[in-house]
């Protein structure tokens, strides 16, 4: 039995429960919690039977003293008489078991709870930073098992897998799954045909090998979703490159 079974058993996320962040000028994905909370219970049973989790420790850590505008518009450190106010996080851990309740790991999970704007004009109190936490935590640890792991592998840093991931489960949502499956195929037929006939219309070598790249790189992706073999769909690409690469060393040699 593979290692992966489970891992396995959750496919590519859903890009519809997706949606691109900004966390702290880091360019990121974020997840829908719920998703992967209802991919978990796909997999392993409702939350409470096949898995779940409790809370370990709770606690609000000092990060850095407030700085706020004072005289000139100058940032000043905050203090409450001598002492020096600091922006603070909210961090929870918590245990998440799956299968028995002896299969057990932890993850924690963080959240700012007060904090200042970045020109120190005001102070922001985040209410809901437990809520946060408890989420954070939970997606990290479901991660673990291999809930959305492609999104935190970096996968969706590539186009072509967020489109190889939103036809595999388009074909799964489908309520006519023969139907999708015949638009899809098709769909990918016509991509195919499409770039064969871009780099008939290259006007150099680098031009058309870059068509090339991009189309192979969406076969060898979207091919074995489909159940066709790469191989196969990959003949009219290759027969279209050898064709331009002779007319190309041919202008080549007549130039010279």
């Amino acid at each position: 039995m593979s290692n992966l079974r489970l891992w396995d058993s959750f496919g590519k996320t859903d890009p519809k429960y997706t949606k691109a962040a900004n966390v702290d000028g880091n360019r990121q994905t974020s997840l829908s919690g719920n998703y992967m909370v209802k991919l978990a219970t796909e997999s392993l049973g409702p939350i409470g039977e096949g898995w779940g989790y409790k809370i370990i420790e709770e606690r609000l850590d000092n990060t850095k003293p407030v700085m706020m505008k004072g005289t000139d518009n100058k940032l000043e450190i905050l203090k409450d008489g001598d002492s020096i106010v600091w922006e603070q996080n909210h961090t929870v851990l918590i245990e998440l078991w799956h299968g028995s309740k002896d299969n057990t790991f932890t993850q924690f999970g963080h959240t700012k709870f007060r904090y200042m704007k970045s020109d120190g004009s005001k102070m922001i109190i985040d209410n809901e930073c437990a809520k946060k936490s408890l989420t954070d935590a939970m997606k990290k640890c479901l991660s673990l098992i291999g809930v959305c792991a492609d999104v935190f592998m970096g996968e969706f840093d590539d186009q072509s897998y967020q489109q190889a991931a939103k036809l595999e489960n388009d074909l799964k949502k489908a309520d006519d799954k023969d139907a999708e499956y015949v638009s899809k195929t098709e769909e990918f037929n016509n991509y195919i045909d499409d770039k064969c006939k871009a780099m008939s219309q290259c006007p150099n070598f680098q031009a058309m090998q870059s068509v090339y790249g991009m189309a192979v790189q969406k076969i060898d992706r979207e091919a074995p979703i489909l159940g066709v073999n790469p191989v196969d769909a990959k003949k009219g690409l290759d027969s279209m490159f050898h064709e331009m690469n002779n007319k190309f060393n041919g202008d080549k040699e007549n130039a010279a």
